[in-house]
């Protein structure tokens, strides 16, 4: 048959009389009447469109497991949309984690439809030069034994252009690296299904893939997994354990080799693995031919991240500092300045699938995690990066502004975390170290506000170490922090340790500031209110009466010390019987208060609490029910149903309650308060002793009110 490179040929073939190059099987009996085409491109290459494979084929880099732990939903949605792809699109891509098992679901996946696609074809495609090889490998197969092809490109070419004119293949994209090379691929290809496996969380909707995310394992499937292997009895030990691995099936099927081949127990792995991290998740002994090892799938991503943005890898390990759980954005992206740059690493990171992330937090993976701290010293720069942010996100003021209060909370694990960390690792800088201290001291604070008493004296006591260590002793910083410390040692009524550390931080407020310096006027007011605290109640009205005067000389009238002078001042008055004096003062403070800082500032609501105790003490039951009953609605509004301060004006309503004969409300109303503040403190801390001691005493005037037959 002669060959027309420009328009093809039409020719007649009979009794098998054929000429020219044929390729690709070709069967024929007798003679063939009508029309045969053939259509020759330059290189001597058919047409992609004209060349028909005859032999089903499959390429799989391995054979699946016999089990796909966990993956059943999974898998079913990925077949449904393979073979029913969205509007405008023709695969699925696979995203997730290294170690995650995006391959093992995409083996899967093909196996489960082997039937409908009878050639699937697998591509490694880590870089651009493994996707050209392996659609290369693609048209070798179609055309065996053709030499036409001048470069591996060419072949790939020709490839693409026979999967864009047939059907029934399913080309699976393994490990993608660089979804450019891919992207380009898949828009010459222009249909499908085609499966991707990557890291890569970026928009793959614009290559036409639903993207599917495949996240670890859940605790339970995890420690299924384990038990198969380490024993039915392992119960809680391969829990923790598939906790720990953060239900990775990588590093869940290495320990589970490891346990088959050494006899070990899930708790003793559990301790290798908190020992020796990185040694013990980087050995290939415990993995099967095909797979690594997690330790070395994780590098390598934090490898490629580091190639690209250093700053990136720095930031990441800077997060492994933090609490295992999900670190709000705003404490890694706390400095103005350089939150571009900082969101910039982080995007980076989230498309590597280092991290996931949304719009309000960040999470590492517990086993990315375990493997990035074992290698970190102090010295690298990493844990006094996590001082340094951690010191930036604190909200400016712990008491009063309720909106941050959520804030605060979520700092409260990180901190505590990034002490312990700092503590094992070592040698910060001290400018971290004050960094870290400046953090304990503002969520100690925030403890304090909220009624934690005793987590805030722990909080306290650490901040003021690190800060004498790093900053020395007479420091105003170390000073803030002895003085927070005495606050909450009074509040958990231990008075006399307050006194002491109340008298020598005013001795060395005196001597670094001077004795009409606000910062001294603090302390000197704190120590008179641990006298009050005492029973001292002179002592603590010269000394209130005392830094009122100079408050209002050096601030003038409505300044908030010279408020808080007054405020303490009646509560005083209050302690020694001066009723009247108290109410007036506590009038003025309401006023005052309301018109500077507003009728909802939680100082603000603390003079009406204040004032219905007053009337309370004058035995002006029905005042105190009612000014009480106010205090309470607005603090539920304002501050919520569990915080102490509603709790104490909740608590003092019940007593009001009972000193007005109003029992069965009091009882009812006591009994209310202690199991929110159990939920809310704890069994042990002041406020719920105070709370349990006072429903008994409700309890006791009930039963004396009842008669001899139980009624009333």
């Amino acid at each position: 048959m002669a060959e027309d490179a420009a328009e093809g040929t039409e020719r007649q073939a009979i009794r098998n009389d054929l000429s020219g190059t044929v390729h690709g099987p070709v069967v024929q009996a007798g003679t063939v009447e009508g029309g045969l085409h053939t259509h020759i491109h330059e290189s001597g290459l058919p047409l992609a469109s004209d060349v028909h494979a005859f032999t089903a084929v499959a390429n799989p880099p391995r054979l699946p497991t016999g089990r796909l732990w966990g993956r059943d939903d999974d898998l079913d949605d990925v077949v449904r949309l393979l073979e029913a792809p969205p509007d405008d699109g023709f695969g699925v891509a696979l995203v997730g984690m290294p170690g995650v098992g995006k391959t093992e679901l995409a083996l899967h996946a093909a196996r489960r439809l082997r039937e409908r696609y009878p050639i699937t074809w697998w591509v490694s495609a880590q870089d651009g030069v493994a996707v050209t090889r392996g659609l290369a490998a693609l048209a070798h197969h179609l055309l065996p034994g053709h030499r036409h092809w001048r470069t591996p490109a060419d072949a790939a070419a020709w490839a693409m252009d026979w999967l864009h004119h047939h059907d029934g293949w399913m080309l699976v994209l393994d490990s993608v690296e660089t979804p450019s090379d891919v992207a380009a691929v898949l828009a010459r290809i222009d249909r499908g299904p085609v499966v991707v496996t990557t890291r890569w969380h970026v928009d793959w909707t614009e290559c036409r893939l639903a993207a599917r995310p495949v996240e670890p394992l859940p605790t339970p499937v995890g420690a299924a997994w384990l038990s198969g292997h380490a024993g039915p009895d392992a119960g809680d030990d391969a829990h923790r354990l598939a906790a720990g691995l953060g239900g990775l099936p990588l590093a869940l099927q290495q320990a589970s080799a490891y346990l088959r081949a050494q006899g070990l127990s899930c708790e003793g792995y559990q301790r290798l693995l908190d020992a020796e991290p990185r040694e013990l998740l980087d050995s290939p002994a415990w993995t099967d031919v095909y797979r690594g090892n997690p330790a070395r799938s994780l590098s390598l991503s934090v490898d490629a991240v580091a190639a690209l943005r250093p700053s990136a890898v720095r930031l990441l390990k800077a997060a492994c500092c933090y609490a295992p759980e999900t670190i709000p954005l705003s404490l890694l992206t706390s400095e103005p300045q350089t939150s571009v740059g900082q969101r910039s690493d982080i995007e980076l990171l989230r498309s590597y699938s280092l991290i996931t992330a949304d719009c309000g937090s960040v999470s590492v993976h517990q086993l990315l995690r375990r493997l990035l701290r074992s290698g970190m010293t102090g010295e690298d720069g990493e844990a006094a990066l996590a001082c340094e942010l951690l010191r930036s996100a604190l909200p400016e003021d712990p008491f009063s502004t309720v909106a941050d209060w959520p804030r605060w909370l979520r700092l409260i694990s990180h901190t505590e975390a990034l002490d312990a960390f700092v503590d094992s690792v070592g040698g910060v800088p001290e400018q971290a170290a004050a960094d870290l201290a400046g953090a304990l001291h503002g969520v100690g604070t925030f403890m304090l506000a909220q009624g934690w008493t005793g987590q805030a004296r722990g909080s306290l006591t650490r901040a003021a170490e690190r800060r004498t260590t790093a900053l020395g002793e007479g420091h105003a910083d170390t000073l803030a922090s002895r003085h927070r410390l005495g606050e909450a040692l009074r509040a958990l009524g231990s008075l006399k340790e307050a006194l002491a550390v109340h008298s020598a931080t005013l001795d060395a407020r005196l001597g670094l500031h001077g004795a009409e310096h606000r910062l001294t006027l603090q302390t000197r007011e704190a120590l008179a209110i641990t006298y009050k605290a005492m029973g001292r109640t002179g002592e603590a009205i010269v000394q209130h009466e005392a830094i009122l005067r100079d408050r209002a000389t050096a601030l003038g009238d409505d300044h908030q010390d010279v408020l808080w002078s007054m405020h303490n001042l009646a509560l005083t008055y209050k302690q020694a019987g001066r009723l009247d004096e108290a109410l007036d003062l506590h009038q003025q403070v309401l006023e005052r208060r309301t018109a500077v800082l507003g009728p909802d500032h939680p100082d603000t609501l603390r003079c009406l609490h204040n004032i219905a105790n007053t009337h309370h003490d004058a035995r002006r039951y029905e005042e105190a029910v009612a000014a009480q009953t106010q205090s309470v609605a607005d603090r539920i509004r304002v501050l919520g149903p569990e915080h102490r301060d509603t709790l104490r004006s909740q608590s003092h309503l019940a007593d009001s309650y009972l000193a007005a004969g109003r029992v069965s409300e009091a009882v009812a109303l006591h009994e209310r308060t202690l199991a929110q503040r159990e939920r809310a403190l704890g069994p042990e801390e002041p406020d719920t002793r105070r709370s349990r001691e006072r429903l008994d005493a409700a309890r006791e005037q009930q039963h004396r009110a009842a008669g001899p037959d139980g009624s009333p």
